[in-house]
């Protein structure tokens, strides 16, 4: 059995633990974020439609991201990616 290393914050797969912990570190720090009310129902359940995020970059400047919720059939965060076309 081959044991892998996941980034907790993109979920790629790496051989190393050095490789993951340098991709979290790529990633920055996130500083807040605000889910924001939608409509997007899943068997009665009510996720937001956008999450806004704020992080600090590898060189310490503030940036900002919008996410889009994307619903899947599958919770496998593998199986997703290759679904939604994401590189390995």
């Amino acid at each position: 059995m081959k044991t892998q290393f996941i980034c907790e914050k993109c979920g790629e797969v790496y051989d190393t633990a050095e490789d993951a912990n340098e991709c979290e570190a790529n990633h920055g720090v996130l500083i807040e974020m605000h889910p924001m009310p939608g409509a997007s129902y899943h068997h009665g359940f009510v996720y937001p439609e956008l999450i806004y995020a704020r992080f600090r970059n590898e060189k310490g400047e503030e940036v900002a991201a919008e996410y889009r919720f994307l619903n899947s059939k599958n919770t496998d965060f593998s199986v997703v990616k290759k679904e939604r076309g994401c590189h390995e």
